[in-house]
């Protein structure tokens, strides 16, 4: 919303000098030196995203803690003498922090336009604090419940914030490495998570559980120590009519010319501003905005198509049917997310020098071929000789990689770059809307699919994930633009012109 904003209007052809020089300038430095003079803008990127290693970590914990004694001790109930946790309890658990991110992700988009991000950030630590403490001293199943529903609410701010923040405060040229740096960060919250998760199991007491638990007040505690020290984004100073803010923050986030640039974000927001003066969730739907939201929303729909719930979260159910031990399953869980972590590493460089529409669509074809593949052995006559188990465990491994050095990490990158500055976290917090709407129903449908007393299709599940994967190929390659290099005004162009996704790539745009 915009209240009374002082428009610096400028001509257009200025503006265009400013610009051709810059590119001109920016176009003969590497991307390393890129990230070193803009080192305040990268940091504070990182700082942000530390907010995700929390969601990595829930996933990890709030899965593995299920499957401890002393959990199903205190929160399960004794059934032929063994302590479980009723269907309905642990449907309820996998599920909450997901409903809560859901909501967060809504009122986040509309609360950090209006707020900041800073503040909505500080503000999701502290409810993030809350729920952890919830679950960390819960006595009853009820009150561990809405510890998660409250930590899922912070999780949807940690979510939708740091790639939004990254795209406002970082350059074109960097842009897509500091915004797909999220899910580097998610990564080492659920490795941490694993290896916290083994070195605790085994105790008999409920601190099995809860340490890691308590492992989440560590980053939330961190970012609101340094909240006060970072800079707000520059779009939202220069939108509540902070001129001298926007040009400092510009400064010291290493742009060479933060008048100049100063005067380019004014241009946008006028011309925005004509439009309407204020933004709803309703404007995300509306013109050239449909087809913004569409991309933003649909990469992660892609994502989840892909089966990564399935191929690369249940794992250790491949690792079970091959015959390994326990101790060497979890070993390999560990290397398998090892192999993410440097698959994300590869990303950044196939996200310059191939671009984001590349990467995504060749990344997810070969996805599809993973999956038939694990169809494919789960249908062979000797399956049961233990050989074509093993295939799939290679094909899980594989796809591990394959995932965080494509569509993975493509995914944050494109959510944030792709809508217009107005309503940037209100479309980012619909992609998490996507992807919360997702992870209810893979918890909830792919054990149905996979379980022995249930449709028990085990790896034939590869068919149906084949399927769907091949249709969001499909939608990758008709309807996500290259928007690599592409500053915030060339990309408002291009989707008010309606330009063709293929076409986005080296189309002369006249600004």
């Amino acid at each position: 919303m915009m209240k009374n904003t002082q428009v610096v209007v400028v001509s257009e052809e200025p503006v265009t000098q400013i610009a051709s020089l810059e590119t001109q300038e920016l176009e003969k430095l590497s991307t390393w030196q890129m990230v070193m003079r803009h080192k305040v803008a990268v940091f504070w990127s990182g700082f942000f995203a530390l907010a995700a290693v929390n969601w990595g970590m829930d996933i990890q914990i709030s899965g593995g803690a299920i499957s401890i004694a002393s959990f199903e001790r205190d929160f399960g109930y004794n059934y032929k003498g063994a302590y479980i946790i009723s269907s309905k309890w642990q449907t309820g658990f996998n599920s909450a922090s997901y409903i809560g991110q859901l909501f967060g992700a809504i009122a986040t988009g509309y609360l950090a336009d209006r707020f900041g991000k800073r503040l909505m950030m500080g503000f999701g630590c502290i409810l993030s604090i809350i729920g952890v403490f919830l679950q960390v001293f819960a006595r009853s199943s009820v009150v561990l419940l809405v510890g998660k529903l409250i930590n899922g609410l912070a999780l949807g701010a940690f979510l939708t914030i740091p790639s939004s923040y990254a795209a406002e405060i970082c350059p074109a040229t960097i842009r897509g490495l500091t915004t797909s740096g999220v899910q580097l960060l998610i990564s080492i919250g659920q490795l941490t998570g694993n290896l916290v998760l083994k070195g605790t199991g085994t105790f008999a007491s409920a601190n099995a559980y809860r340490i890691p638990f308590a492992l989440q007040f560590i980053f939330p505690t961190i970012i609101l120590l340094g909240l006060p020290f970072a800079p707000e984004s520059p779009w939202y100073l220069l939108r509540h009519s902070h001129m001298d803010n926007t040009t400092s923050t510009l400064a010291r986030l290493g742009y060479p010319s933060p008048l100049d640039t100063t005067e380019e974000m004014t241009t946008i927001i006028s011309t925005e501003s004509k439009n309407s003066s204020e933004t709803t969730y309703l404007d995300c739907f509306r013109g050239s905005n449909l087809r913004r939201t569409e991309i933003s929303m649909g990469i992660f729909a892609v994502a989840q198509l892909t089966g990564v719930v399935f191929s690369v979260g249940y794992s250790s159910y491949f690792f079970e049917l091959a015959g390994m031990s326990d101790s060497n399953a979890f070993t390999l869980s560990v290397g398998v997310t090892i192999l993410g972590l440097l698959g994300v590493i590869c990303s950044w460089f196939l996200i310059n020098r191939c671009g984001r529409r590349s990467t995504s669509f060749v990344g997810t074809a070969m996805l599809t071929f993973l999956l038939l593949l694990i169809g494919i052995l789960d249908i062979l006559p000797n399956y049961s000789s233990k050989g074509p188990a093993y295939g799939q465990v290679a094909c899980v491994i594989i796809f591990s990689f394959i995932y965080l050095s494509t569509i993975g990490p493509m995914g944050w990158a494109l959510f944030a770059e792709i809508p217009s500055s107005s309503l940037r976290s209100r479309t980012v917090g619909l992609g998490i809307v996507v992807q919360s709407v997702f992870g209810i129903v893979m918890n909830i449908a792919i054990p149905l699919l996979i379980n022995p007393d249930s449709a028990n299709l085990r790896g034939k599940i590869g068919f149906i994930f084949a399927g769907t994967s091949t249709l969001g190929t499909l939608w990758v390659w008709l309807r996500v633009p290259e928007t690599n290099g592409r500053k915030f005004d060339e990309l408002d162009w291009l989707f008010e012109q309606g330009i063709p996704a293929r076409k986005f790539k080296g189309y002369n745009v006249p600004l």
